[in-house]
């Protein structure tokens, strides 16, 4: 049976409510939240980035201040902030640069040999280990505090802990134990709480999901198909949108006319981007139903979402699997919006014959 029009209407609204206020980010470059933030290499976020996701991956440069509130945080070894690194998270990584100072707290952070912090650190971890170059001073309050054979501190290291310190170590100033940092420490409470992020955009993003089902059940059923029966082609739909919605946007800015409606179109775009990767990943799903000769759009949903969650993990691979179901989202839906206008068309010319 299909929803009524206020039952329908009434889900649009939430959708509509929801994007806005869980995907903001992809309107502002530097506030992001999702369940995975990737910068990627060769990529620039300019005026800094505030991010709060299950996993925050910094492989490409960000002009100014990250602070990040995730499960996960690294910065590879490809990666720069120009500014300062703050935050909470379950584990933090820095194998990259920070151009500034670090304060941050974690259930576990470490700088690799090849991570390089050009300011201070000030950490509270449950476990602190530091292997790279910090050009400043490093307090730290952990459980376990270890600086490795190739660690290099310029200025002072004060800790509280149960302290490592191995042979080849260097600290150009004084090594010192100061207990007042024990209130610094951090227990598996980060972790928890990464967890619980993830949690919440894990069933954010199914709850949208469900509402799209129930507000915009033929819209989602093609774009279902057409990723199951014409791949190639949706993800073709789904580029060419992609990179053409902002080419004539940036037209429409050079018209007085044309920028209210500009500036409309850009917001109206994001939201669809974000629900564009809902609608891939629900046209996922049934595609894995299909493998299994199994019917049911909930089933789908919950099998979609819970595979790109997994394969995110997975390093670039990850990212770019991503990308691709927001491909298939654009697209097929960029096919239903096509044939929707082609149904219009033809019932007009039969009205009017």
């Amino acid at each position: 049976m299909r929803p009524s029009t206020p039952r329908r209407a009434l889900a649009v609204a939430l959708v509509a409510v929801l994007a806005i206020s869980t995907f903001a980010g992809v309107v502002a470059a530097d506030d992001q939240a999702g369940g995975t933030i990737v910068v990627e290499e060769g990529q620039t976020v300019t005026d800094g980035l505030q991010a709060t996701a299950g996993t925050v991956v910094v492989r490409g440069t960000v002009q100014g201040d990250l602070e990040a509130f995730a499960g996960t945080v690294e910065i590879t070894e490809s990666g720069t902030v120009t500014g300062n690194l703050g935050g909470a998270a379950g584990s933090i990584r820095i194998a990259g640069t920070v151009e500034g100072s670090v304060d941050a707290a974690g259930g576990s952070i470490d700088i690799t040999e090849t991570g390089v912090v050009r300011g201070d650190v000030k950490a509270g971890a449950g476990s602190f280990t530091h292997a790279g170059t910090v050009n400043g001073s490093v307090r730290v309050g952990a459980g376990s505090v270890t600086l490795t054979s190739t660690a290099s501190v310029g200025g002072d290291f004060v800790y509280d802990g149960e302290f490592t310190e191995a042979d080849g170590a260097t600290v150009g100033g004084e090594v010192r134990h100061d207990p007042d940092l024990g209130s610094m420490q951090v227990s598996v409470l980060p972790n928890i709480a990464g967890w619980l992020v993830t949690l919440y955009f894990l069933a954010l993003t199914l709850f949208v999901g469900a509402l799209l089902l129930v507000a915009l059940p033929g819209a989602s059923a093609t774009v279902a198909d057409a990723t199951a029966n014409s791949p190639l082609r949706t993800l073709g739909a789904g580029f060419l949108t992609l990179v053409g919605a902002p080419f004539v946007f940036v037209l429409l800015l050079f018209t007085i006319v044309g920028i209210p409606i500009a500036v409309v179109g850009m917001f109206l775009y994001a939201l669809v981007l974000a629900l564009s990767y809902v609608w891939g990943a629900y046209a996922v799903g049934e595609w894995i139903l299909g493998l299994a000769n199994r019917e049911s759009r909930w089933l789908a949903l919950l099998a979609g979402v819970l595979a790109i969650h997994v394969v995110s993990y997975a390093p670039f691979l990850g990212g770019l699997i991503e990308f691709v179901v927001l491909l298939f989202g654009l697209g097929g839906l960029t096919v239903a919006g096509y044939q929707h206008v082609r149904r219009r068309r033809a019932d007009d010319a039969e009205s009017t014959a």
